[in-house]
């Protein structure tokens, strides 16, 4: 009997809509450094990671009706925000870690009138936030940059499970009773993993409803 071959990790630079303007970084670890970031965005204007808004569109409108008020982790210099505002989902909050991709977010919705979104530099690990405060949750690949330095993805580093665990602590915290949380991801196995805890915290149902969208 062949013995099953270990899953290859693709490069999820490679997932999204278009190719990246700028390389990848020479290291995995170079996608949590905001320094990085700060100097991509500050050459890049625009990039969809994985897929763009209208091939899960019908998911979003069906979890977020346009009364929600929705937090966007690591929006970077994507345009899920401004598409969310043009379905009419209107109190939409957006947070980036990095400096650069904050102001020129910023700008760019001043710009084309979407005052009432809102754009705030924050770590994912460390939300600045009441408890309670969001009817929604959504991040698109923000969460996969935890796992880029995770070693085996079937059992992951200690420090990518309490990075993942901090993280979803957070969003836990910040999300009204019964809230949703939507994570858009690249898939790697590791997400899978029943050990890890994201299977951890939807089995003991402490996010009201999670949807996750796996885009492979």
């Amino acid at each position: 009997m062949q013995e099953e071959s270990e899953p290859k990790l693709r490069n999820p630079e490679m997932e999204g809509s278009r190719k990246p303007t700028t390389e990848p970084p020479s290291t995995a670890l170079a996608y949590q450094d905001p320094h990085y970031w700060n100097e991509r965005f500050s050459k890049e204007e625009h990039y969809e990671w994985f897929k763009d808004y209208s091939h899960f569109r019908h998911l979003i409108q069906a979890h977020i009706p346009p009364t929600s008020s929705v937090l966007e982790l690591g929006c970077g210099n994507s345009q899920l925000c401004e598409e969310m505002y043009r379905d009419g989902i209107t109190e939409v909050t957006c947070t980036d870690l990095s400096a650069v991709a904050v102001e020129k977010m910023q700008k760019r919705l001043e710009a084309k009138g979407y005052k009432e979104i809102k754009v705030l530099e924050a770590d994912m690990l460390d939300l600045p936030f009441n408890d309670e405060c969001f009817d929604v949750v959504i991040e698109k690949g923000t969460m996969d940059v935890l796992f880029v330095n995770s070693g085996d993805p079937w059992n992951p580093r200690p420090e990518t499970v309490a990075q993942v665990k901090a993280m979803l602590e957070g969003v836990h915290r910040v999300l009204k009773l019964d809230g949703i949380f939507i994570s858009i991801s690249f898939g790697q196995v590791g997400l899978t993993n029943t050990e890890l805890p994201f299977s951890f915290w939807v089995g003991d149902s402490l996010v009201g409803v999670v949807c996750t969208i796996i885009l492979t």
